[in-house]
This record gives structure tokens, C-alpha cells and sequence, in this order.
């Protein structure tokens, strides 16, 4: 009883921190030993002015929201972990890394949310069954995604990383049933910013879309929490059995402002002048990401986070790590880029662990010959350059593999329901594009789903319930007649 009532007169005694030293946001603090990680200090008037991010015996480590914060006024507890307010609100805005808006609208009310939560255990979650449709061609057939998923973006700069990002979220927009998406900037130019705002008004898709940015130019303390802000928002929707994608562009920059964090509290550096801890910080923040169990709500949070590599390099550390944490990798290839093939994915070194399990039956039963033919076209291809007399049945899998190829081209922006996907590869294993020539295959796929979109959206609606069966004939009898408009054409 006596040290019961000792710890309740110890906690009412104000704790005073004062701080030791303090470069560019950075300080070590004294006078406060009963602190917990991820607590909020407060200066004398009340205001939310730094984060605990570790302590020893002697010292407390802050980063302060401000870089030019008054270092000589004293510090104090709040007592509470680092929260923000969340609804539903968040869509169609733009706030910083310590989520307060910095597009001139209200403020945002709602819930007060900690960032810093743990991961739903393995009992909560369900097995990603449904698929995350991002209406870019090469994956979607050859590396689908489902909803809960984590999925890395890899690849060396200015390959179209982010453009990939971006294409996933706008083709959200339409999603059935609908998610919601966050995308996280976390130490990116303001130019970039303001071309994803562009991007997102141009194609009506805001209304969706919370943005949480923390540009190079913000503080530490903005490019740190700005991932786990965009987490929690990302769970708000989650938690009441919604779907949610949040996109972090990305962990590259995240890593670097937490070793520059590191290193100017002195802490001993690991591999590539990272902290140990590293791997566990990214860690419990892509572990957030869930298919909740249908006794939890049934909601899901996915996770596209952007990892940048240098000449290709993906066995350096941060790159190594993010591998192993997430649920397999989209890899951009330079040399694919350089041919021209946008988007620049290399099938053979990407993967996704989950897989053809959340494809759909009528998009997995015409594609799952597309890896296939590719392999068997490359291995032909091999002769012809020998100029090997090839058989017939050798040229028309090189034919097929090179309509293939064509066909999984994209334009940026341009975006392909799976739905469509499944009518433009049924055409072309029913032979549909083979009397067609290579030059004219991207005007007849442009004619093919333009008609499909405009005129024929009771059959995309069938295929997305799954009565592709009950549709085929009718596809056959539209692309024929599709065909032969675009041979009079010419």
C-alpha cells in the first residue's frame, strides 16, 4: 500500500525537461525519466512541440515538430502517445506529416487515433482472397494483388516507380467495392507534390484519396511520422470494414531521415551507416497491414511501398529488408525501360506471393498461359538469332509471345479493368489478333475496348460475377464484328 501510494505522488510531480543538445530538430533532453517511447512533449502554454524517439539512463531523445524551436524553454509531459484526429474527412485533403492540413481548407476533426499501434495478430486476420484490381495489364495478369496485401514497388530512379503507384490509385476510383486510398510522399520535392494533385483533380479522383506529404523540406519529425500518419488513416477505414491501399513513396527517404536521426543522437550505426532497429521500424509498420477476419469487420488495409535502388543493386540493405518484410516485389528493369517497354516490369525477377489465389476464375483462366508463352518466346527467339530453320509451330509461339509483349504495354494513366483484361487476352488466345498486323495491334486494342466500354457494359458486368462462360459467345461475336470495322477502316 505505502509504495502504491509513493508511485501516485510520484506521478503528480511535474517532470521538467530541459534540453542538453539540439541540432537541426534533433535534441537530447534531461529532467524527464518516467517517459515512454512515442510520448508527446508539450512546452509551458500546452502545444504539441516534439516525440520521444528513445532514451538511456541519463538523456531522453526528441525530434521537435519545428526545426527553429525555442530550445531554451523547459519541456513537458503529456502523457499520451502521438495521436491524430481521423475520420472520413481526410478524403479529397492534404495535411502534413503530423497530419494537420496545409491546403488552406478547416480543420480536420474526428477521433483521436494513435499512429503508433501494434498489428493485428494472426488469429484477427483472414487469408487475402479478393483481388486489388490496379488496371495496369502486366500485373494484374502476371503478379495480381489482393486487398491486405503488401506489395514492394523496386527499381532504379526515374523508371516510373511513383507512376505506378498513381495508376493504382486512380483505377480505385471505380472499384467495386470501393477503396479508399492514402498516399504518403515522405521526403519528395514540392514539385512532385503538386503533380500528383494535378494528376488526382485532373481525373476526378480526390474524392477517394487522403494525401499526407512530407516533403525534403519539412521537418525530421514530418518525414518520420508522415508514413505512420498515412497508416492510421489507412486503418480508420479498415477498422470499419472498408478496404483501404495506402502508398508510401517513399521508404528510401524514410530510412535515410531515421539514420539522419540516428546519427545525430549518437546512436551506433549498423550496415550502410543504418540503426540496428531499421528493420524492425519498417517492420511493424507494413505489419499493419491486414485482411481482417470477417469477426473483426471483414476490412482491409494493403500496403504498395516504394523502395529506390541504385544501378540495380536490390541487395543492399534497406532493399534487402523491405523484400523480406513484404509480400513479394514489382521490379522496373532498366533495359526494359530503355526498349521502351512502359511499363518497364520484369516479370521473371518480380513475384507475388499471394498470387493467382485472389484472381478472379475468368481473368486466371486466360492468363495462365502468359508466363508460359513468354518463356517459350524467349527460348525461340534464341534460335532465330542463330538463324536456326525454325517449324511453323515455333513461329506462331514467337508470333504469339511477341503479340503478347505488345499487348502488356501501357501507357501512363491509361487504365484496363481486369474485366476488359479478360475479353483482351481471351481475344488473343482465341486467335482473334494473329491475322493482324504488329504495327496495327495497338489501334485494334484501342478500338477493341473503347466499343467493349461504350456499348457492351452488360457483359463486363457478367464477367465481374463471374459468368464469363455464359458470355463467350457473345465476346466472339462482338470482336469479330470489331474486326472486320476495323479492317474497312483501313
Amino acid at each position: 500500500m505505502r509504495s502504491e501510494k509513493l508511485q501516485n505522488k510520484n506521478a503528480d510531480i511535474k517532470e521538467i525537461g530541459r534540453v542538453v543538445s539540439y541540432f537541426s530538430g534533433v535534441a537530447s533532453v534531461k529532467g524527464l525519466p518516467n517517459v515512454f517511447l512515442h510520448e508527446t512533449l508539450l512546452d509551458y502554454s500546452g502545444n504539441r512541440v516534439g516525440l520521444v524517439v528513445g532514451f538511456n539512463k541519463e538523456m531522453v531523445e526528441v525530434i521537435f515538430f519545428d526545426d527553429d524551436a525555442d530550445t531554451d524553454k523547459p519541456l513537458f509531459r503529456s502523457r499520451e502517445i502521438f495521436s491524430i484526429p481521423v475520420s472520413d474527412r481526410f478524403l479529397g485533403r492534404i495535411v502534413n506529416g503530423l497530419g494537420e492540413p496545409i491546403d488552406g481548407k478547416m480543420e480536420i476533426k474526428g477521433e483521436m487515433t494513435p499512429v503508433f499501434v501494434e498489428a493485428p495478430s494472426i488469429i484477427e486476420r483472414d487469408p487475402v482472397s479478393d483481388i486489388l484490381g490496379t488496371g495496369i495489364k502486366v500485373i494484374d495478369t502476371a503478379l495480381p494483388l489482393g486487398r491486405g496485401q503488401r506489395e514492394l514497388i523496386i527499381g532504379d530512379r526515374k523508371l516510373g516507380k511513383s507512376t505506378i503507384a498513381s495508376d493504382v490509385v486512380l483505377n480505385q476510383k471505380n472499384s467495386i467495392p470501393k477503396v479508399y486510398c492514402i498516399y504518403v510522399l515522405c521526403g519528395k520535392k514540392e514539385s512532385q507534390l503538386k503533380e500528383l494533385i494535378s494528376l488526382l483533380k485532373k481525373n476526378d479522383a480526390f474524392k477517394h484519396v487522403a494525401v499526407v506529404a512530407a516533403t525534403a523540406r519539412d521537418s525530421f519529425a514530418s518525414q518520420y511520422l508522415a508514413p505512420f500518419v498515412g497508416c492510421a488513416v489507412g486503418e480508420y477505414f479498415r477498422d470499419r470494414k472498408k478496404d483501404a491501399l495506402v502508398i508510401y513513396d517513399d521508404l528510401s527517404n524514410h530510412a535515410k531521415v531515421y539514420r539522419d536521426i540516428s546519427l545525430l543522437l549518437k546512436r551506433v550505426p549498423s550496415r550502410e551507416a543504418y540503426p540496428g532497429d531499421i528493420f524492425s521500424l519498417h517492420a511493424e509498420l507494413l505489419e499493419r497491414s491486414a485482411k481482417l477476419s470477417k469477426k473483426n469487420g471483414g476490412g482491409s488495409l494493403s500496403a504498395l511501398p516504394i523502395i529506390e535502388t541504385q544501378e540495380g543493386d536490390i541487395t543492399s540493405f534497406i532493399p534487402t529488408n523491405l523484400i523480406s518484410i513484404t509480400d513479394g516485389q514489382i521490379y522496373l528493369d532498366r533495359g526494359l525501360y530503355k526498349r521502351r517497354f512502359i511499363p518497364a516490369v520484369n516479370v521473371g525477377l518480380s513475384v507475388s506471393r499471394v498470387g493467382s489465389q485472389v484472381q478472379p476464375s475468368s481473368l486466371k483462366s486466360v492468363t495462365n498461359g502468359i508466363r508460359i508463352a513468354l518463356s517459350q518466346y524467349k527460348e525461340f527467339q534464341k534460335l532465330t538469332q542463330l538463324e536456326t530453320t525454325i517449324s511453323k509451330e515455333a513461329a506462331n509461339k514467337i508470333h504469339r509471345g511477341e503479340l503478347i509483349l505488345e499487348l502488356l504495354k501501357q501507357d501512363k494513366h491509361i487504365n484496363v479493368t481486369w474485366e476488359e483484361q479478360v475479353i483482351l487476352f481471351y481475344s488473343v488466345e482465341a486467335g482473334f489478333f494473329d491475322d493482324v498486323e504488329k504495327d496495327q495491334w495497338p489501334r485494334f486494342e484501342q478500338l477493341l475496348l473503347k466499343i467493349i466500354k461504350s456499348k457492351h457494359k452488360d457483359i463486363l458486368e457478367n464477367i465481374r460475377y463471374g459468368k464469363f462462360e455464359e458470355e463467350k459467345k457473345n465476346v466472339d461475336d462482338i470482336v469479330s464484328n470489331i474486326k472486320n470495322e476495323f479492317f474497312s477502316e483501313l
